[in-house]
């Protein structure tokens, strides 16, 4: 890969460094912290940039196993409490759960047989759409989704995931479930640099990975400030450490105004 376009951690860190001046100019700041830095900016573009992570689809398999494992609760310790199990355990990348689906709880508003609501009225105003007239419909669906979330028991609204944790805790009666059964999670999943590699290439990226370079070698050099080396040039670390806060969160604020998804709109 161009020197340029870096596709491995090693490339963004080596092009980062010559941004800011290596190798005419010394860069005090060791590979241990290089490296650290590097990491943290990934975690930041995984969690805020709109490609940083993408939407994913999990099948879960209901076995017998699993349904006596959720119906079981945990003593807290040796305390007389005990926590319900009502979980499964989510592969490592999960940023968060948005949708749950399963055989339980079935609507009258989401298609599924020519009985529910959205069909019918589909089958009705079909001549009316052909002339063009579909916001009508498009706005009636989006109220009809967001009634049966109100008003259907569905299993979507007693839904509890933790990334740190791992676990989709799912509140109902696990006995409504059969083996062979299957619940479909709908995810959104951190993307892999080491696996899609363009994302080493980001310039947001780049530029932010550049500023908690310098942030880190303002900090390494202030513990020096003032101190006049041979040939009388005086450290100043803290101007150095200063001008990178600004840019970094420049970046921050470019990102979170630019590159990180709107929450969705709610018609209801």
């Amino acid at each position: 890969m161009s020197a340029t376009r870096p596709a491995t951690k090693t490339e963004l860190k080596n092009y980062a460094l010559r941004r800011l001046g290596f190798p005419a100019i010394d860069i005090n700041v060791c590979d241990e912290q290089l490296d650290d830095l590097v990491e943290e900016a990934i975690d930041y573009y995984q969690e805020f940039h709109y490609n940083g992570s993408y939407k994913a689809f999990i099948k879960i398999e209901v076995t017998e196993a699993i349904k006596t494992a959720a119906q079981n609760a945990a003593q807290m310790g040796s305390t007389a409490w005990y926590e319900g199990q009502e979980f499964v355990s989510l592969p490592p990348g999960v940023l968060a759960v948005n949708h749950v689906y399963s055989q339980i709880g079935a609507s009258s508003v989401t298609p599924g047989n020519m009985f529910n609501i959205k069909y019918q009225i589909f089958l009705n105003d079909i001549y009316g759409m052909t002339h063009g007239q579909i916001l009508h419909y498009f706005m009636t669906s989006q109220y009809l989704e967001t009634l049966d979330w109100v008003t259907n028991s569905s299993m979507n609204r007693r839904v509890r995931f933790n990334e740190h944790q791992g676990r989709l805790y799912l509140d109902f009666d696990w006995k409504e479930l059969q083996a062979g059964d299957f619940i479909m999670v709908e995810t959104q999943m951190r993307q892999d640099p080491d696996t899609y590699t363009g994302m080493y290439n980001d310039s947001w990226l780049k530029d932010y990975v550049e500023a908690l370079f310098q942030q880190q070698w303002g900090r390494n050099l202030s513990k020096y400030d003032g101190i006049q080396m041979l040939g009388g040039v005086t450290l100043n670390g803290r101007q150095i450490l200063e001008d990178a806060s600004q840019f970094k969160k420049d970046q921050e604020e470019s990102l979170r105004s630019m590159y990180e998804l709107p929450p969705m709109d709610l018609i209801g």
